[in-house]
């Protein structure tokens, strides 16, 4: 978790990898499960923050619009970008790889409006 408290707690804990192999895979190649290598991946676990954040501001808010949802996405996203950008704890490299991330996401946000612009121009 990249921030002192957990601001998931709400979640249940993922599952941990078996301790022993069951008896039909004793003679297979044991593959690392999904959910343990995206819990060591730290742009999935900034993405589960956001999202998280994003879900707990609109618990009991019914019918939110797409576009409120992704703006409230960017808006926290690009706050705790801020902020680990700042942190002197976070390593240089893990820096650069959220902010090329932050990026895309900017990007696709813009190409994603110029398209619904064009689009309802094309509709007149």
């Amino acid at each position: 978790m990249f921030f002192k408290r957990d601001v998931t707690p709400h979640l249940p804990a993922p599952r941990e990898a078996e301790k022993k192999p069951r008896q039909e895979n004793l003679g297979k190649k044991s593959t690392p499960h999904v959910e343990n290598i995206l819990l060591h991946s730290p742009l999935y676990r900034f993405k589960r923050d956001v999202l998280s954040l994003v879900a707990k501001m609109n618990q009991g808010v019914p019918n939110l619009d797409c576009e409120m949802l992704k703006k409230q996405t960017m808006f926290i996203q690009s706050q705790l970008l801020h902020s680990l950008t700042n942190d002197p704890t976070v390593p240089g490299n893990f820096k650069i790889m959220l902010m090329e991330y932050h990026a895309k996401s900017v990007r696709a946000t813009l190409i994603d409006r110029r398209g619904e612009h064009l689009r309802h121009e094309s509709e007149k």
